[in-house]
């Protein structure tokens, strides 16, 4: 039988490990436990929300990783809904987490912790 409490307890424990480990590479900081809904912040440029665990898309990273790149490319997926007449699109965009560090920082200049 699963101890319910125990299971809830790891679950918060690996999300919040996630949300420091997030704010470290992305040189924000944690603001998940104010209870707000972003868990980073990376200031004036970013608020982020993590998520960790089984929301994550085999389909989603199979179909970036299929795009053929040369070196500079930067590969991201668009994804769309289809929600019908006079009701307007939702579109993401998904993309490697290393691959965004590098554009964020051809962008914004370096912001990770062991640099700010």
């Amino acid at each position: 039988m699963i101890d319910r409490s125990r299971m809830g307890r790891l679950n918060r424990q690996r999300g919040n490990s996630f949300e420091r480990e997030t704010a470290k590479k992305h040189g924000g900081r944690r603001t998940g436990m104010y209870g707000g809904p972003e868990d980073v912040t990376v200031d004036g440029l970013f608020k982020i929300q993590t998520k960790v665990g089984t929301m994550f898309s085999n389909k989603y990273w199979g179909w970036i990783k299929k795009i053929d790149v040369k070196a500079g490319e930067v590969p991201y997926l668009v994804i769309g809904d289809a929600p019908g007449p006079g009701v307007q699109r939702r579109v993401m965009v998904i993309m490697d987490e290393r691959d965004w560090l590098d554009v964020k920082e051809k962008a914004y200049g370096s912001t990770t912790e062991d640099e700010v």
